[in-house]
């Protein structure tokens, strides 16, 4: 009777653990072929653990479509525009090259998108310089003169500016800009032509600038 007392026990103790292991075999599977006993195999924990944190990592996919940023005026893609090269061709003294390339940046930036042509920088290397003007000139729509000390005192000047009135003579495409100078000493041949002032606010004659190109005809 005893015997089979301890028996009935030890039945029990065996039905119950073993029910409990086959759970935990269960509920630790492991698909690595290595895989020799019952808990989890390393090689598994660590490609589940990267595979998590790759997925949390990975950024945010933003929206192609900016809502924030406005779209660019229709009239930079007009019929008529897309057959100039440039928006507008930039005449300098090169001892003003600094103040050049600071106007060029804001009117070449994203949220602008004006073509712009700078002789320094868009010339191709062995063109002639005085027939390169030329043909930029003529390929672009509007002209911005940087009239400053510099300009005045530079005969280049003097014809960059003479080519681009031989080119559109009183016309609204003609835009000079005054720097260092007052209006009164624009020269004798721009008199007749409104000018941009530099002087008292430079980012907003900048955006003065911008505005007559965009509206210029």
């Amino acid at each position: 009777m005893e015997k089979k007392h301890v028996s009935g026990i030890m039945g029990w103790f065996h039905q119950y653990f073993g029910k409990q292991r086959n759970e935990l075999d269960q509920g630790n599977s492991c698909t690595c072929p290595q895989k020799t006993y019952t808990t989890r195999c390393e090689t598994c924990c660590s490609v589940e653990s990267s595979v998590s944190s790759a997925s949390s990592s990975l950024p945010y996919k933003k929206s192609s479509v900016s809502t924030s940023e406005s779209p660019l005026p229709a009239v930079l893609s007009s019929t008529f525009r897309s057959t100039l090269k440039y928006d507008v061709c930039l005449c300098h003294s090169d001892k003003d090259i600094d103040q050049v390339h600071s106007l060029v940046s804001f009117l070449e930036a994203p949220s602008k998108g004006l073509r712009c042509y700078l002789l320094e920088r868009d010339c191709p290397p062995g063109g002639a310089v005085s027939t390169e003007l030329l043909q930029a000139v003529h390929d672009s729509h509007c002209w911005v003169l940087l009239i400053t000390p510099n300009f005045l005192k530079d005969d280049w000047c003097l014809y960059q500016m003479h080519q681009v009135l031989s080119e559109g003579p009183i016309s609204q495409r003609i835009i000079p800009t005054v720097l260092n100078i007052p209006r009164s000493e624009l020269p004798q041949e721009l008199r007749f032509v409104f000018c941009v002032d530099l002087n008292r606010n430079i980012e907003g004659g900048y955006n003065q600038v911008y505005k007559t190109l965009i509206h210029c005809r």
